[in-house]
Order: C-alpha cells, then structure tokens, then sequence
C-alpha cells in the first residue's frame, strides 16, 4: 500500500537559537517528506536570514512570511501553504525523533477516513526531571501498545497538541473555518476541539515521538499562572461549560507542579548537567520566544 506524501509546518517567531537544530533532525528524515514549510512570524531576529541560508541548499525547504503576530495565524498560514495529504506541525524548539516522519505516513496510510488528527510521544530534552519523565512516557507507550490493536497507536484522545501534531488536509479543509483567531485561548485544543466537533477522532501513534525545551517551565510564576488560564478559556469559547469547570484541579495541579520544579528547571543547564545560581538568575530564562505564549493575558 502506497504511503501518503507528508508536509511538515514550523511556525517561527524569534527563534534563532532553535530553528538550525529543528531543521536539522528533520531533514535526517527528509526521504520520507515532500516538504517542509517554515512559517516566519514577523520575527525581528535572525529567523528569517537562517531559514533563508538553509533553504539554498535544500529545496524541499519553502519559507512563508505571515505578519499577524500569533502562533494560530502562523500555523494557518503553514496549513493552509502545504499541499501533502497530511500535514504535520512541530514547534521550532522541537526535535523529531529518528522514525517520526515514517511512523506518520505509516499510521495514516491503514488509518479509516474518520481519523483526521494524531500526536505522539513528547519529552522535554532539557530538564533536571527528564528521567522522571521518561519513566511516565515509557509507561504511556507501554499501555498504548497494549491497547493497539495494530501495534502503530491508539484512537480517542481528546487533544493533539500543537508542538508535536499531524492532521489530514481533508480535514484541515472541513474546519479551517471554524478556527478561532483569538490569541487569549490555547490554538491546540482550540484545533482539536473543531476536529472532534466535525467528527473525526484523534490518534497517539507510538512512532512519532519527539523530544522538545522545557522552557515554559523557566518562567516566573505569575507568568505561568497567566498561561495556565488558557485552558479553562477555551472551553468556554467552545461554550462547553462543564468541561471548563472540570479543568480546574488540571490547571491547578500544573500551577502546582510548576512551582515545585520552576527553580531547578530555571538553574539547570542542560550542556553541562549542573545547577548555577547564575543561571537561575538570568533574565534570559523568563524568555518565551513562541507566539503561544500571551504575557497580557490575566
């Protein structure tokens, strides 16, 4: 059976430091994608000129410009300029895994019509707890696979989040219109909501996995507790009341965890496998380059 061609979407604000390295682990996949399109958000860095460099001498690389600040208007930029029949999203501070690309073309080639969404495994690559959390994520796989009844993933989930998703252009074309523009809300869930709401169903494939910067977890914790409001906001968007009163001991529980960890994770670095006060104290570490991150938000 013939696999489905793959695109992959990068949307991009700033981010300079990360995006050589992004684009690097997925071009060590590139015979398994059609294209690659980086979706350059009105940086004002070097984004653009390092896209740019890079895209000389790879051809699959296309650079789109998108002006309105937003990580939803970038990534619909990026959605909207692919042309494979699946799309898949990493964020510019994620490194997909050797097998991601494949894993997807796989999962989607035997997947029935009614799957339009998937996520997979995601790690932190730069955290003091990442064997804590490799331990959690090896537990997930392990039930997953047990589940599966094709040995590639499950269906049900009620999320893909955005850093590590993939979604058919069938789909993307039935719920592109339904999309909100809003920039106070979480554009993941916002995404799959409209996904579920249009009656397709979301997959976990156990072979896209990929490892990501905890860097949201550096910043400080009012700024935090701001992010974490997104979540119940968007379900009241959707006017599913009930489940933004559910999210609450959700939301309060990554507050939690957060302020727990936020001082290790900010004086941790990642290259040498020390803690610094230094480093704890740099006010490079309260800096979210992604346009996911809406610091006016209260």
């Amino acid at each position: 059976m013939p696999l489905p061609s793959l695109s992959v979407v990068i949307p991009a604000f700033n981010e300079e430091d990360n995006i050589e390295a992004t684009l690097t682990n997925v071009f060590a996949q590139i015979d398994e994608i059609a294209e690659i399109v980086v979706v350059n958000n009105d940086s004002t860095d070097n984004t653009e000129a390092i896209v740019q460099g890079i895209q000389a001498r790879e051809p699959k690389l296309r650079l789109v410009n998108e002006a309105r600040a937003g990580v939803t208007f970038a990534r619909n930029a990026g959605l909207n300029a692919a042309t494979s029949e699946i799309v898949a999203r990493l964020d510019a501070d994620t490194l997909a895994q050797p097998g991601w690309a494949r894993a997807i073309r796989e999962y989607f080639a035997t997947a029935p019509d009614s799957v339009g969404a998937a996520t997979g495994p995601l790690l932190p690559f730069d955290s003091p707890f990442r064997k804590t959390f490799a331990k959690s994520n090896e537990r997930l796989i392990a039930r997953t696979r047990a589940a599966s009844t094709d040995g590639l993933g499950v269906v049900g989930l009620a999320m893909a989040p955005g850093g590590n998703m993939a979604i058919r252009r069938s789909a993307w074309a039935s719920v592109r219109a339904a999309i909100s523009d809003r920039t106070d809300i979480h554009d993941d869930l916002d995404l799959s909501l409209c996904v579920r709401k249009c009656d397709y169903s979301i997959a976990f494939i156990l072979g896209m996995q990929a490892e990501t910067s905890a860097r949201r977890f550096r910043t400080n914790p009012v700024a935090y507790w701001r992010y974490t409001n997104l979540l119940t906001r968007t379900y009241r968007a959707h006017e599913m009341a009930h489940e933004a009163r559910a999210t609450r001991i959700e939301v309060w529980n990554n507050r939690v965890v957060h302020l727990v960890t936020w001082l290790p994770t900010r004086a941790y670095n990642p290259e040498s496998q020390r803690f610094s006060l230094g480093r704890m104290l740099s006010p490079e570490q309260d800096r979210i380059t992604g346009r996911a991150y809406a610091s006016s938000v209260n």
